[in-house]
């Protein structure tokens, strides 16, 4: 089972996202696929359009393994590989 501290444990490059709360309100309820993370941004496919989505400021929902996790953006803000590794 996974849990919340998990969820930043995760490879989430293929997993589909939602932003739930965002500052900038035109991002709110995006709903597409993590095809590409760097430190600071998600690229997400959203119809068929990459759209860079900045990590801070936004919280994230994602399904894994039929539960949902709302993650602030600001807890993922790391490299990927560097993110995987926290303990």
């Amino acid at each position: 089972m996974v849990s919340n501290k998990e969820v930043l444990k995760q490879e989430l490059i293929g997993l589909s996202v939602k932003i739930i709360e965002a500052q900038n309100q035109s991002l709110k309820g995006l709903n597409g696929k993590i095809i590409d993370e760097t430190k600071h941004t998600f690229v997400v496919l959203v119809n068929n359009n990459n759209k860079t989505i900045i990590k801070k400021g936004c919280v994230f929902q994602f399904k894994i393994k039929e539960k949902t996790f709302n993650v602030d953006g600001v807890l993922l803000e790391k490299r990927p590989e560097e993110r995987i590794k926290i303990k």
